[in-house]
Order: structure tokens, then C-alpha cells, then sequence
């Protein structure tokens, strides 16, 4: 039985000298762009995102003649930004739609570089909103853990570059967002927050306050943003590295009332 759609199991299609003849080939199948199947559209996934490294104009306008969804391009560091936007924007120009990246955090990141990283995407996505491109971009955060030594099998690794409250922090997030960060602002900015401090605040409220945000917006979450932003630099510091190792069962205490109340809200 013929199948609308196409799956190929390959870890890097561009690093592959037989290139263009296996695009020609999956056209030849059936699936070039605007193919279909019983009326339904048809689409060809590759399970891996394609090599930077190895992408040109013309590999782009090959991948641009069967209907590729989503196209994958991992987006794991900021200074990748340079060549990651121009591939975004020459798929767009190809009139590929459908764009997919995944955004590796927790390795030698910071939660700044991860907040950067996807709001570059929303900026893209209206960018070519602007320009009369139907091309959006749909963002995977993805924890990196390592696949040998220590954590590799309870997933508790923790980056140098973060902690555990920030960790579990994003995964709230994710889980308020079903892991995906969508192309619109609006959306990005109330999960994420409307900039890179607000994010960091966001990072450090207890884990309701984050999930279901609209139901403590003003049951609780305005007074912890009350109390935390009374807070003098001292006191957040101290409350900061409380609040980052994320235990709050082993009677954690402050010197100071203030910080001792705001922890309060994590039992």
C-alpha cells in the first residue's frame, strides 16, 4: 500500500556525496513539492537536523523541490547565530514553510545564550511575516544530558552555567507549553517573559507560579513580586543562592525575615 508521507532514517543527508541524486530519486517516487496522495498533500521528513556546516544556496534549492516538513536545523549555540539565521532566511527565500530547530540548553550555555536563541527565532518569524513569507519556525527546547559517566542514566546533571532551580524552572515552562515555543511573540513572551530579566525572575518563582501562571497571576504570584522586588541586593543574593540548589525539604533558613517569608512560598 502507497503512503502519503516519507520518513528517512538519515543522521546527516548533506554530508552525503549521492546528495542530489537522492533528492531527485524521492521526486522520482512521488514526492516532489506539491505532490499528493488521494487529494492530501504529501511530505518527506528527514528524523535529523541538516549540517550548517555543510549547507549551501544550491543544497538549499535542492531541498526546496520536495515538500520537506519540517525542515530541521539545530540551533545549540549563540555563536552559531550568524549561520544559523542565514540558513533560516535562504529556506525561506527557497519557499520552504515549514521550519523545526532544536535548542540545546544546559551544556556550555548560559540562560542568557538560551533566552537569546529563541527570541531570534520569534524575530525571524516576524521578519518573514513582514516580507509575505508563509516560512515559520517552531522551537524544541532540549535538556542536554550526558550519555555516559555519573548522570547519564538519572538525568541530573546540571551545566556549569546553570543550576538546579533554573532547570526545573524551564521544565515548568516546557510543561505549560507542551514543549514547544511557538513563532508568536505574544506566545513566547508570556511563557518566556518580555525580556532577559524578567526571564531570570520568572526562573526563580515556585513551580505553580510558573505552570499555572493565569490562576496565581493574583493569587500568590503578585505577592511574591511584591516581596522579592522589596528585596535590597543582599538579601537577593542570599535568596538566590538558597533558591538555586532547589531544596527546600532540609529547613533552609535565611538571616534575613524577608527571604525566610519569600521561601515560604516554596514548601
Amino acid at each position: 500500500m502507497e503512503k502519503k508521507d516519507l520518513l528517512l532514517l538519515d543522521n546527516n543527508i548533506l554530508a552525503s556525496s549521492e546528495f542530489n541524486n537522492i533528492i531527485d530519486e524521492i521526486k522520482d517516487i512521488g514526492f516532489h513539492k506539491g505532490a499528493k496522495l488521494n487529494e492530501r498533500k504529501r511530505y518527506v521528513d528527514f528524523n535529523q537536523g541538516i549540517d550548517l556546516r555543510l549547507l549551501t544556496k544550491e543544497r538549499m534549492q535542492k531541498l526546496a523541490e520536495i515538500p520537506i516538513k519540517p525542515l530541521r536545523i539545530a540551533f545549540d549555540r549563540y555563536n552559531l547565530k550568524d549561520s544559523y539565521v542565514k540558513a533560516i532566511r535562504l529556506a525561506a527565500k527557497c519557499g520552504i514553510k515549514y521550519l523545526s530547530n532544536y535548542i540545546l540548553f544546559n551544556y556550555d550555555d548560559t540562560p542568557k545564550d538560551f533566552y537569546e536563541r529563541l527570541k531570534i527565532n520569534v524575530e525571524l518569524n516576524e521578519e518573514f511575516e513582514k516580507a509575505g513569507y508563509s516560512t515559520r519556525i517552531w522551537s524544541f527546547p532540549m535538556k542536554y544530558s550526558p550519555v555516559l559517566g555519573e548522570h547519564s542514566k538519572d538525568r541530573r546533571f546540571v551545566g556549569e552555567k546553570w543550576n538546579p532551580r533554573y532547570l526545573r524552572s524551564i521544565q515548568c515552562i516546557l510543561n505549560a507549553t507542551h514543549g514547544v515555543v511557538g513563532p508568536k511573540r505574544k506566545f513566547f513572551e508570556a511563557a518566556f517573559g518580555k525580556n532577559l530579566r524578567a526571564f531570570k525572575k520568572l526562573l526563580l518563582m515556585p513551580d505553580d507560579y510558573i505552570i499555572y501562571r493565569e490562576d496565581h497571576k493574583d493569587n500568590g504570584a503578585a505577592d511574591w513580586r511584591r516581596l522579592y522586588n522589596s528585596l535590597s541586593e543582599k538579601q537577593k543574593d542570599d535568596f538566590c543562592n538558597l533558591v538555586f540548589k532547589n531544596q527546600f525539604n532540609n529547613g533552609i533558613h535565611s538571616k534575613y525575615p524577608k527571604v525566610n517569608t519569600l521561601l515560604s512560598y516554596y514548601k
